[in-house]
């Protein structure tokens, strides 16, 4: 009685440990799931700000090229009257038409001349003016001032433009503020936020313009009271901004659920009357998930840009979806751990239950203990035959959600298959970012300039990529290599890039071979690089040095279409030059020159 009694004891407690255990692996399995949840989550909310955050750099970056591309227009105009005698009106209007404006810069209204009229001068300015044929023709607005100026030329002398003609700038005073100090800084400036002559009633946009002081030649401008007196005009282009704008905004966002918002204001300072530019009124009712505050700096004018992104619930459903699919999956496997967990308590329960039983009522009779022995061999032996399947497929299970856990997915094949390809994907931006940072880069020296032993450097290029040269048995010939002179790492990049395109377009009929040699001729040094491969045709030599161009395209190819256009821009920013020609027998010949000095 006793015995019984404690069996059931026994029975009890070991019934109730493998029950919470159960539930142990259960709790453990939804914490670990809600743990890769969230952390997933924050990698790819992390993931997203990088992204806004690139977007904005990349319209800053783009706005700064579009000023910077006004500014050499106006420079441009300045050297036209520094080189002639005399800007007439029509060598004017032939040499705006040349620039395109209307296809080049969106938003510029149009590329015109102000002159400096002194008082005494007004009204033989006017008369002379009325000469040309223009009857009307007065400086506005008329009134008595220390100085005038008048737009005299301004194309395309058309539609809004006729507005403006004959207007004094320097009559109102934000647009006399820019121009003064153009005028003192013999710099390019952009005035304050302004209203255009050019605008109508309709669609009235806020405006800026950019002016460029002119100089009466053999006059001396080296001081601000030299240039006051020296000065001769403005070269000037008036800007509308949402035109300015707005297709650098969209080109850079291009999703057709625009959720990126960006104000410019024309001071460090958020004031409503200083508002330049907003992209959209559509979130005023949200709240964005991201921001960011950036300057822009064009010499002394500063460009405040607020940047807001909004999530709409279509877009935040597919950009967590792994999350929930992580979350769901992580929570089935769970559950089905849990189960099965429990069945194979249950069973084993169920089998010592047995045992224990029938060892107690077999003690006194051996024949039956020995019969009793043997049935018990025989059903532990069935019992973990049929216990192994259950078991297998914990352990996969348990594999699985490891797996799942140490890259937080889960492994399901399909998935696993999208993350990879998203994640080439990455890599492929992320090279894609590299090779784009050098382009933009490609100009600036990167370290100090020195005297560069070339053929070191080439050593450590082919040392690099020294896997792939011994995997495609590439044969290598390393000639006479003079020294030059630059920055170590953009002579680097011009010999990396070259190897790497020689690598990448082999000939599968011919042992692959590259031979880099030098000469020096008089204050050049002459560098090639040739191969055996494929080549390529007359007819396509420039096209590959363009941004984003490869003749050949394949999906393990890690190329960006970007390595030749940085050599090129390398080369051509120490004023040297690059040609492609064909290797006797089939491949192609890299030659470029770089000037000793």
């Amino acid at each position: 009685m006793k015995t019984n009694l404690l069996f059931a004891v026994t029975q009890k407690i070991q019934a109730n440990f493998l029950h919470l255990l159960a539930w142990f692996f259960l709790l453990v399995g939804l914490v670990l799931t809600g743990f890769a949840s969230l952390n997933l989550q924050k990698q790819i909310y992390q993931d997203e700000q990088h992204n806004f955050d690139l977007k904005c750099e990349e319209i800053k970056a783009k706005i700064e090229n579009r000023l910077a591309k006004h500014k050499l227009m106006l420079l441009s105009g300045v050297a036209m009257f520094e080189a002639s005698e005399k800007v007439t009106r029509e060598e004017w209007r032939i040499y705006v038409k040349t620039l395109g404006l209307t296809r080049e810069l969106d938003g510029v209204q149009g590329l015109g001349f102000s002159l400096w009229i002194t008082p005494e001068k007004l009204h033989e300015h006017e008369m002379q003016m009325q000469k040309e044929g223009f009857i009307n023709y007065r400086v506005k607005p008329e009134g008595n001032r220390e100085a005038y100026t008048a737009i005299i030329y301004l194309e395309p002398f058309e539609g809004r433009n006729l507005r403006a003609f004959s207007y004094d700038m320097y009559s109102e005073p934000v647009r006399h503020a820019a121009m003064d100090l153009a005028m003192q800084t013999n710099n390019v400036t952009l005035s304050g936020k302004v209203t255009l002559l050019q605008e109508t009633a309709n669609d009235i946009q806020a405006g800026t313009l950019m002016y460029a002081p002119v100089y009466q030649k053999n006059m001396p401008h080296e001081t601000v009271k030299q240039r006051r007196a020296a000065i001769l005009g403005w070269v000037y282009s008036p800007f509308r901004m949402s035109d300015l704008l707005n297709n650098i905004v969209l080109k850079t966002n291009p999703n057709k659920h625009n959720n990126l918002e960006l104000y410019v204001y024309d001071t460090a300072q958020m004031l409503d009357k200083n508002l330049l530019y907003q992209s959209s009124a559509n979130f005023l009712a949200e709240l964005p998930r991201f921001q960011k505050t950036m300057y822009l700096d064009f010499f002394s004018t500063i460009w405040r840009l607020e940047f807001n992104e909004f999530d709409s619930e279509k877009n935040h459903f597919l950009t967590y979806s792994n999350v929930w699919i992580t979350l769901i999956a992580g929570g089935f496997i769970s559950f089905l751990l849990f189960f099965l967990l429990r069945a194979y308590f249950f069973t084993l329960q169920n089998a010592h239950t047995i045992a224990e039983k029938l060892t107690v009522t077999m003690q006194t009779n051996e024949k039956k203990l020995a019969i009793a022995n043997s049935d018990l061999l025989q059903f532990t032996t069935i019992s973990t035959h049929h216990l192994q399947e259950p078991s297998r497929r914990i352990v996969s299970f348990v594999r699985r959600l490891q797996d799942a856990l140490s890259v937080k997915i889960i492994a399901d094949a399909e998935i696993i298959t999208i993350l990879q390809f998203i994640e080439q994907s990455a890599l492929r931006q992320r090279a894609l970012i590299r090779d784009i940072q050098l382009y933009l880069a490609a100009a600036t020296p990167r370290a100090a300039i020195e005297l560069i032993d070339v053929h070191e450097l080439i050593h450590k290029v082919l040392k690099q990529h020294a896997p792939l040269i011994k995997q495609y048995q590439i044969q290598i010939e390393i000639g006479e290599l003079p020294k030059i002179k630059m920055d170590r790492p953009r002579l680097f990049d011009i010999f990396n890039c070259l190897l790497e395109n020689s690598f990448s377009y082999q000939c599968p009929k011919r042992a692959p071979i590259i031979r880099i040699y030098g000469e020096r001729e008089r204050d050049i040094v002459r560098y090639y690089v040739v191969d055996n491969g494929i080549g390529i045709a007359n007819e396509y030599r420039e096209r590959v040095f363009k941004v984003f161009e490869r003749l050949q395209v394949k999906n393990d190819q890690d190329s960006t279409g970007i390595g030749l256009a940085i050599v090129r821009r390398i080369i051509e920013s120490l004023n040297g030059n690059i040609y492609l020609d064909e290797t006797a027998g089939g491949g192609l010949t890299v030659i470029f020159e770089l000037p000793v000095n």
